[in-house]
């Protein structure tokens, strides 16, 4: 007599749930097209590098839901946090204090947001302090207002003899270079949906060239849009506009990078360039502009790097990337201050 099969029906939710772990480990493991293809092309996988911390917090939870029911499932959270190693490396590095080193270059940069801290107090007198306490001798700055003149620059920070500024004709927010060293050849790189995008310039060091470059990538305008996407800060949510203004603001980086990354690749003196990029460290910008160049933070950072205070400290947007072949960098560190929405940056280096 014929055995009778015995059908187990199998639960909606428990089906549903692996679906969405499949899907969202799927989605995690293809983030590193973000660094290839242009947003110029596509924006969608620049939205998966943004979300990307999220994505492998999902993983996360969903690779530990499943090695409790000891489920095979669990490969594929595994395997999704796995393929985003390269991702993880950005963010969190644990280099050794190279305390025996000289140092040739104390660097910083810092996007000062207008030199405007709460209930809109300048900020520029406190950040110069700070600097100066730091004993740094080589700044980029970005977001200084169009009002702001040469001459208050000069005023606040004292210490720095050589400063050279965007200028403020197109009543855009100023880049600036403050250097202790002499500052020539300046080349100001301006792009028609945002003038004064960049800064070049030529920094002498004992008979040495460096080349300094200084850019604002354009701005992601969440500061303009989150009213929208929030219902708690504005109860008339427009999603559908918002998101396509960010989604611009992806194609117009790119092509801002691209044309940036020319720059870089005709320099003939060893590059130092930072800025704040608008982008986290898993963007078609930051390949780009990367390049051949080392990342300051992944050759002398340590712990979690992240550079911009809102949403909730998790990303890193002001990056210093550097030819390794004339540069060393020895120390990395981000300053403990709340004078923007972004903290500064500071890197010592050794010029070989």
């Amino acid at each position: 007599m014929a055995r009778e099969v015995e059908f187990r029906p199998i639960k909606l939710s428990i089906f549903f749930f692996r679906c969405i772990l499949v899907f969202v480990a799927t989605l995690t493991s293809f983030s590193f097209l973000a660094l290839y293809i242009p947003p110029q092309t596509t924006v969608f996988f620049q939205w998966i590098g943004v979300l990307l911390p999220a994505l492998l917090g999902c993983n996360l939870i969903f690779l530990i839901i499943e090695l409790f029911r000891r489920s095979w499932y669990s490969i594929c959270p595994l395997l999704a946090i796995l393929a985003n190693f390269h991702y993880l490396t950005k963010v969190v590095q644990l280099n050794a204090d190279r305390l025996d080193e000289t140092i040739d270059l104390r660097f910083a940069t810092y996007n000062v947001r207008e030199f405007k801290m709460v209930y809109n107090l300048s900020s520029m007198q406190q950040i110069a302090s700070y600097f100066d306490s730091q004993n740094v001798n080589t700044i980029c700055l970005q977001e200084i207002p169009a009002d702001c003149s040469v001459s208050e620059l000069k005023d606040a920070f004292r210490q720095f003899q050589y400063l050279i500024t965007t200028g403020s004709n197109s009543g855009q927010n100023q880049l600036a270079i403050l250097s202790k060293y002499p500052l020539d050849s300046v080349q100001t790189v301006s792009f028609v949906e945002r003038p004064n995008c960049a800064i070049f310039a030529d920094l002498s060091y004992k008979k040495r060239k460096v080349r300094i470059g200084n850019c604002h990538l354009q701005t992601t305008n969440w500061n303009q849009v989150k009213g929208d996407l929030i219902p708690a800060e504005n109860k008339g949510v427009n999603w559908l506009g918002s998101l396509r203004v960010i989604s611009e603001n992806f194609r117009l980086r790119g092509g801002q990078a691209d044309y940036l990354r020319g720059l870089i690749d005709n320099s003939p003196f060893p590059i130092l360039m930072c800025g704040d990029f608008n982008n986290s460290p898993n963007s078609y910008s930051y390949h780009k502009m990367k390049g051949n160049l080392k990342d300051a933070f992944c050759q002398a950072g340590n712990g979690y790097g992240y550079s911009y205070t809102n949403l909730m400290k998790l990303f890193r947007i002001d990056f210093v990337f550097f030819s390794e072949a004339n540069l060393r960098a020895i120390k990395y560190r981000t300053g403990n201050v709340n004078f923007s929405d972004h903290l500064p940056v500071l890197v010592d280096f050794k010029i070989n």
